[in-house]
Parts: C-alpha cells; structure tokens; sequence
C-alpha cells in the first residue's frame, strides 16, 4: 500500500506534537484491524482521518466530570392521583 504525494506533504507540514498524536491514532487502528482480522483499504483516507481526529480532540477536548460516591441525584416519584380524587 501506498500513500499518495498530497497526504505525505500533509503529513510533513504537521508540527511535531501532532504527528505523534496521528501516529498514535494510525497505530491503534492497524492494530484493531489485525486484531479484528479486517483489511486496511486506504492509507491515505486513513491519514487524512486520524488528522481530522486530532485536530478535532485538540479543539473540542472531552470533558471529565469528577464523581463523588456520596452524591445522589435528586429523584421524585410522584403517585398516580386518579380522576376521582381530583
């Protein structure tokens, strides 16, 4: 398999930081293919993917809420009232 000039050049112009974190993402998705047994189809797709998930994670990083065992939701359970008593 092969990459294309275009997603190469793409891949060069990446600062450092980045391309460590493509190459992470690359790596964890050949290893579930290999695990899996499903082929790789495109290399370059798949480049051009694992970009578009960095440079969106570094945009939009997940939020973690801190959970505490003590908390409780607040929950209500209100009684069915019938018509009559109405």
């Amino acid at each position: 398999m092969k990459i294309s000039d275009q997603t190469l050049k793409m891949i060069n112009q990446l600062p450092k930081a980045t391309r460590v974190k493509v190459d992470q993402v690359i790596r964890t998705h050949v290893a579930a293919c290999r695990k899996t047994g499903s082929p790789i189809e495109n290399l370059d797709r798949l480049f051009i993917e694992a970009v578009e998930i960095v440079k969106l994670e570094e945009r939009c990083p997940e939020t973690r809420l801190e959970y505490s065992s003590e908390w409780e939701p607040f929950r209500r359970y209100d009684q069915y009232l019938s018509p009559r008593d109405l």
